[in-house]
């Protein structure tokens, strides 16, 4: 019988550090693949805007904004509105549809602070709250110094051909310093200044109007707030650092100097006005038709506009361009041939001014307007016939990104703005200088100009979509004060 061996001892279990070190690193490795899923998620995802700059107008903003809110837990975001948007009437609606108007801020051109604008704005205030009842709106006080100083240019010019190089004189002339301080209503007391060759200084209502080479005008900005009344208030004043002095002459010529016009009854002097009076900028339009209406009466009930011996009367052609490209270009197409007008007030979208400069130009003479902003009028206008009372969005474009980036700390946006020169123009260049200033812009969302067009859910699930940034459109603005073009 052989004998048996005892069998051998199991192998003891071996320590358990190596088991608990191979676990934590299995829960280091999980936790690093979570974060970096998340990390690269975010960057191929997009990250999410902290604000929207949103750039239109009332009429888009109706449908738009109260859309937003109603889902503003799924689109969470500040916004801030330019100065298309600054209108009370559109303040009150919102407010309707139930919009806490009190987040509601904004950037738009504002008015110098000065004793010279004190006065002036004042005579306008007073003169149009008399006539129509109620204080202007925004762009009322441009269109009544656009026409004032147009008839200033053809007192000092002595020709009704605003196309030619003495009327174009004229106007920066009579607009810019040095000179007699005139100001609204004053239009005895220019003429006599003028008739008498003295030169003026035209110190208008919505400022001093100093045109530049490119037949424009500068200005001081403000960041606003509006309170639960839905009334608009000055958040921040955001001066341009530009503004020119003007240099007082010391021989004043009395209004009475005036020379007794002749016993001719007057002539009458067509001057064209194209003006949205029932489209998106609606809330805008009649206001700046008004102004228009005041500064022809002033001249008008003052004596008129003498060149050589012929007295004239300004007579106004009013006309609706309803944001409307092509309602405005056959509007300007009536303007020129009816009514035979020798120079174009508006229109009040920059859309609606390019469809019109496309007929007024090669009719040889002048558009001014009074709230179209597009930065690229300023090199469109090759013949030096397209002038404005109201500032290129190129000043607000950089206004609004400074206040975004450095007084609200914000460092990722969008951009929501309509689809036009004007919305193109202002948000490229806002676009451009927000990146500049190291902030990060993730979208670019157009909507159509027709609110009739507007579907503001796909819209806005379009802005608020993660993903790359789309495309910046082109802004062109003068490259010797504002940069390099945008590309």
């Amino acid at each position: 019988m052989e004998e048996q061996q005892a069998p051998s001892a199991e192998p003891k279990p071996g320590p358990p550090k190596r088991r608990t070190l191979w676990i934590a690193i299995a829960v280091v490795v999980v936790i690093v693949v979570v974060l970096l899923a998340a990390v690269l998620g975010g960057l191929f995802a997009g990250a999410k805007p902290q604000a929207i700059f949103f750039v239109g107008y009332p009429g888009e903003g109706d449908k738009l904004v109260p859309t937003w809110w109603s889902n503003r837990a799924q689109w969470p975001a500040r916004w801030l509105y330019s100065e298309g948007l600054q209108d009370i009437s559109f303040m009150g609606r919102l407010k309707t549809a139930g919009v806490d108007v009190t987040s509601i801020e904004g950037t738009a051109p504002t008015a110098p602070i000065s004793p010279d604008y004190n006065t002036s704005s004042g005579l306008f205030n007073t003169e149009y709250q008399a006539a129509f009842g109620r204080a202007p709106k925004l762009y009322g006080p441009n269109s009544y110094d656009a026409m004032f100083t147009l008839a200033l240019a053809f007192q000092k010019a002595q020709t009704t051909d605003t196309n030619s190089s003495a009327f174009k004189a004229a106007l920066r002339a009579v607009a810019n310093p040095p000179g007699i301080a005139i100001r609204p209503g004053e239009w005895a007391k220019a003429a006599a200044n003028i008739t008498n060759g003295i030169d003026i200084d035209y110190q208008g209502a919505s400022g001093a109007i100093n045109y530049d080479q490119f037949g424009e005008v500068g200005s001081d900005y403000e960041a606003w707030s509006v309170n639960a009344s839905a009334g608009i208030n000055q958040k921040l004043f955001i001066p341009e650092g530009s503004w020119s002095t003007s240099s007082v002459h010391s021989a004043v010529m009395k209004a009475n100097s005036l020379p007794v016009a002749p016993a001719a009854p007057p002539t009458n002097l067509p001057v064209g006005t194209l003006f949205d009076l029932t489209g998106p900028l609606k809330d805008f339009g009649p206001d700046q038709q008004n102004g228009t209406v005041l500064a022809a009466t002033d001249i008008n009930s003052a004596g008129g506009i003498t060149i050589g011996t012929t007295v004239y009367n300004i007579q106004l052609f009013h006309e609706d361009d309803g944001t409307d490209a092509t309602k405005a270009a056959a509007a300007a197409t009536k303007l020129v041939t009816v009514d035979g007008v020798k120079a174009l007030i508006g229109g009040t979208a920059s859309s609606a001014s390019a469809a019109a400069f496309a007929v007024i130009a090669p009719a040889g003479i002048i558009e001014i307007t009074s709230s179209s902003t597009s930065p690229v009028f300023t090199t469109a206008d090759t013949t030096d016939q397209f002038w404005r009372t109201a500032p290129s969005d190129a000043l607000q474009g950089k206004a609004a990104g400074w206040y975004a980036f450095t007084q609200r700390g914000w460092r990722i946006m969008s951009v929501l703005y309509v689809d036009n020169a004007y919305g193109r123009g202002l948000s490229g260049v806002f676009a451009a200088d927000f990146k500049a200033r190291g902030g990060q812009i993730l979208r670019l969302v157009p909507f159509p100009e027709d609110p009739a067009k507007v579907d503001a859910n796909s819209i806005l699930q379009t802005l608020f979509t993660p993903g790359s940034a789309s495309y910046i459109p082109i802004a062109t603005w003068r490259t010797e004060e504002y940069g390099p073009t945008l590309r």
